[in-house]
């Protein structure tokens, strides 16, 4: 089961118990709807056979409609056909279609506080999608005109941040990338335990994204460290060679044999080594005129 089928499950189980919110709801699951015949059939597809029950449900409920239902497989899925004449939800469509109704909550008639979460969770239910957080953070509402995305990209913008946009074939996506927005809305329209789920996903890949950051810091690090170390042991070597050794200062003679003798020792190690321990600041000094005398001609 996908993690889209796992809320959509989740949002079936949730009670309701106004009538404004069940139509609200209605209007919700028909919002992306876009096949509607000369007679004012409109025709929904639905990949979940306890929405289809939902709709079908609340249609005799609100509108006293008998809605007709077949299961066919659409995109190599089975699909629930859901048809239905319904004059009072494709009159609301039509009004936002055409731009006269520009706020939400005016269009769809909501009567209480919790209507616009129940509209939005009827959204869900029939256009939604969301990914495994595991996987990534996508959310995605699709619509099949600017009118209603204008709507709802409005009402979302307002409550969960600015919502993302962008047109697949005949149809727009309004999407949330986020995964604070995306675990604040489905905690919005009920889905509680898979939001306390998303967020605890979200906290493991921030601290497994933290390990990685500090374990590639210590491994630069050590890189780092390694190639300095080389550099200082080859233009120690040279010093021998050149017997330019025997001409530095008896500190420095004393810190290119404990370099030589401690080649994978970091410097705050090799500062102690000495006796009496230098700093590292003050070992760096001493390299440097090592490497410095190396390079001389």
């Amino acid at each position: 089961m996908s993690f889209t089928m796992d809320v959509t499950e989740e949002l079936l189980r949730l009670p309701l118990k106004k009538t404004c919110c069940r139509k609200a709801l209605l209007l919700g699951l028909f919002f992306g709807c876009r096949e509607q015949s000369e007679d004012g059939t409109l025709t929904l597809y639905l990949y979940s056979k306890g929405t289809a029950s939902l709709a079908k449900e609340l249609l005799q409920k609100i509108y006293h409609a008998e809605a007709a239902v077949s299961e066919t497989v659409r995109a190599g899925r089975r699909t629930s056909i859901l048809s239905v004449r319904a004059t009072g939800i494709s009159s609301f469509l039509a009004a936002v279609d055409s731009g006269r109704e520009t706020m939400l909550h005016k269009a769809a008639g909501f009567r209480c506080a919790l209507c616009g979460q129940e509209f939005l969770r009827g959204v869900f239910l029939a256009w939604g999608t969301v990914n495994d957080p595991h996987k990534g953070y996508h959310l995605e509402f699709s619509l099949p005109t600017d009118g209603r995305a204008d709507l709802l990209g409005e009402y979302l913008n307002t409550t969960f941040g600015r919502v993302g946009r962008t047109r697949r074939k005949d149809r727009i996506g309004l999407y949330y990338k986020n995964n604070a927005a995306i675990s604040d809305l489905l905690y919005f329209i009920g889905c509680s335990a898979t939001s306390f789920d998303l967020a605890n996903v979200c906290i493991e890949r921030d601290i497994r994204n933290n390990e990685n950051r500090a374990t590639n810091c210590v491994a630069r690090n050590i890189s780092r460290s390694v190639d300095a170390s080389r550099k200082q042991i080859a233009a120690i070597e040279v010093l021998i060679e050149t017997r330019k050794i025997d001409t530095l200062s008896d500190e420095l003679r004393y810190t290119a044999a404990l370099r030589m003798e401690n080649d994978s020792a970091s410097l705050l190690e090799l500062a102690l080594l000495h006796e009496p321990p230098i700093s590292k600041s003050g070992l760096n000094r001493r390299l440097s005129k090592l490497m410095e005398a190396a390079e001389e001609e």
